[in-house]
């Protein structure tokens, strides 16, 4: 059976329903927006010049099903509808591995741009601790004739990004299951190394959104060391894996950029000088808190052995 509604019509009753939920009526707009959206496979903009939505039993069942998935088991979004977007990517979404976040959307994006200027060099770029794999494949697919390295400990993580990279249709993309470096080849070296490690302090478990400590792998956010030991862990091992590059020191262009806790800003800056890094910066993210750590290290010219 069919009914007709208005898009409007819709939109409040489906608002208004998880604003009881959430508490934030911004983000219960957006989500109501996603999930009729989703139901009826139309863009905003199309059904607000339809004047009415043809609504079935099904649609409406649908919605439902959405609802509790989202207000009773705390379902992230990403997760029901199984994808977000990436910048120019869409990446798919399975639980427990860790969603894409806004922040981490950010500072990928500014750092493609200060890579920019460099045109078409072959870099040779690593994604430590990868997950769906967004990062590397964001690099990607803004650099294609870069030779760009995602790895994981998660088989789960990995087989996701392998899905991404296929759904993304990337190919300049290789991923592989390895615990920080130790599974990466002593001969490979690379121009930028980028992770999202784990650095929540496991203090702060409690504190987490249901959402989260319910569906995201513990372990792609969770750190020992007050949520530092990983992180220090890759700046201590990277130089071994960086090669040198006049084109990036040029421009000034880090060639390590990590992401961490709002609380790590100046003892990871503290660690990086005291490891011989140079131009440490901490990056704050669009509410102003310290969310990378970028630094370079002078290696003197090895040679990369072709794979």
């Amino acid at each position: 059976m069919k009914t007709k509604k208005s898009f409007t019509q819709l939109l409040g009753i489906t608002e208004q329903r998880l604003q009881e939920h959430y508490k934030d009526s911004l983000l219960a707009r957006h989500y109501a927006v996603w999930l009729i959206e989703s139901i009826t496979g139309k863009k905003e903009i199309t059904l607000l010049t339809e004047r009415e939505i043809a609504w079935t039993e099904t649609s409406q069942k649908t919605l439902e099903e959405y609802l509790e998935k989202l207000t009773q088991q705390n379902m992230p979004l990403q997760y029901l509808l199984g994808s977000t977007p990436f910048l120019d990517l869409d990446i798919l979404c399975k639980p427990p591995v860790l969603i894409p976040r806004p922040e981490t959307e950010e500072w990928c994006s500014n750092l493609i741009e200060q890579l920019k200027p460099l045109g078409n060099q072959p870099l040779w770029i690593l994604d430590l601790c990868t997950g769906s794999g967004c990062i590397a494949l964001a690099l990607a697919n803004a650099f294609p004739k870069a030779k760009v390295y995602g790895s994981d400990i998660s088989d789960a993580a990995l087989a996701l990004a392998h899905k991404n990279a296929l759904h993304n249709h990337l190919d300049n993309v290789t991923f592989l299951r390895s615990d920080l470096f130790l599974n990466i080849p002593k001969s490979f070296s690379f121009d930028l190394i980028v992770s999202n490690p784990p650095y929540i302090p496991q203090k702060d478990w409690p504190t987490l959104e249901k959402s989260v400590a319910q569906w995201e792998d513990k372990n792609a956010l969770i750190a020992s060391d007050n949520g530092l030991s990983l992180i220090k862990k890759i700046i201590d091992e990277a130089p071994a894996y960086i090669k040198p590059n006049d084109m990036l020191k040029e421009f000034n262009i880090p060639q390590l950029m990590l992401e961490i806790d709002y609380t790590h800003g100046k003892a990871v800056a503290e660690y990086m000088n005291h490891h011989d890094y140079h131009n440490v910066i901490i990056h704050k993210d669009l509410e102003g808190k310290d969310r990378v750590a970028s630094g370079s290290i002078d290696n003197v010219a090895i040679t990369k052995s072709s794979i």
